[in-house]
């Protein structure tokens, strides 16, 4: 069978030791490390995940299938809390009702062919330069932060984002540099991979799931979800890929108009509403309106996030 056609029913009844055989065969095959085959539980559901290191990218094995991916909105029940807080919301920006609002900023329900393939852990931006902790740069604005860093495990500063341990030492740096998406599409494309479509992007976070989010139908009623540093949006998912975790870091897809994970911050940072807010992390989720102009000629971002894709052969 090729690996490309595994379903996660065939890859979770797989023996250990068989399964130990098929990921070195993956790894031998793709010029890949293992790096981990482990047992993962998520909000009730389990997976075996395989991890795999590609010159210090994490990958683990998504299988395929044929998902249903999108959501259907009139089977969202919502509880009393999200109820109020998107009735505050409708009342004040003149949304129109809940079920509508949720079906508009969703994808439609179909059902897709989806090949198993490898897909990167971590989202990835071609933007990101890595830097020694000795680089002039990096010592330059060590230097500067003097007394100010206090205790700060991330420092950002005209480009710059250095880490600190908790003894003061630098453990990564990266400057951030301004590229377009096409540019952007092209360093993954030279490096041998390339980003998600937003079919694949769904698949990889929802892992299945057919509610709203992918730890169910709930979220928050006293924050956004960057308030909150733990709870099953910061917990990788049932892949073992640690994705959908704020909405400022929406990652782009191989459709330049359709982004997922996020809108960039456009919500929670006017205040919309918690409800709106935790909606941006739905497995679903599509701005439509963020994603045009941000693939247009008065477009901006911060940063270039991809999910990287590594085909199985």
């Amino acid at each position: 069978m090729p690996y490309a056609d595994l379903s996660s029913e065939q890859w979770n009844d797989l023996s250990d030791g068989a399964a130990r055989r098929m990921a070195q065969d993956i790894a031998d095959r793709h010029d890949l490390t293992v790096v981990d085959l482990k047992n993962a539980v998520y909000v009730g559901r389990s997976h075996r995940v395989a991890l795999f290191d590609r010159d210090g990218m994490k990958f683990a094995l998504v299988p395929g299938g044929r998902p249903a991916l999108g959501y259907d909105a009139a089977r969202f029940q919502p509880v009393p809390h999200q109820a109020a807080s998107y009735a505050d919301s409708a009342s004040e920006y003149g949304l129109p009702p809940l079920a509508e609002y949720v079906d508009a900023m969703t994808s439609p329900v179909r059902s897709v062919e989806m090949p198993a393939m490898l897909i990167a852990v971590e989202a990835f931006d071609p933007c990101e330069v890595p830097l020694a902790p000795d680089d002039p740069r990096v010592l330059e604005l060590v230097a500067s932060t003097g007394d100010r860093l206090g205790g700060v495990s991330t420092f950002h500063s005209a480009g710059l984002t250095v880490e600190f341990d908790q003894t003061g030492q630098v453990v990564r740096a990266r400057a951030t540099r301004d590229v377009s998406y096409d540019e952007a599409m092209a360093g993954l494309t030279s490096i041998g991979l390339r980003t998600t479509s937003a079919d694949e992007w769904e698949w990889a976070c929802g892992a299945g799931a057919t509610t709203l989010f992918r730890w169910g139908d709930d979220c928050p009623n006293d924050g956004y979800p960057f308030d909150y540093k733990t709870g099953p949006h910061r917990q990788k998912n049932l892949w073992g890929l640690a994705i959908g975790q704020d909405p400022y870091k929406h990652e782009t897809t191989t459709e330049r108009t359709i982004v997922c994970g996020g809108d960039g911050g456009s919500t929670t940072c006017g205040g919309s509403g918690f409800f709106l807010g935790w909606l941006t992390l739905a497995t679903a989720y599509r701005d439509k309106e963020f994603g045009q102009w941000l693939a247009s000629d008065d477009g901006c971002a911060d940063e270039i996030l991809t999910r990287p894709v590594i085909e199985l052969s």
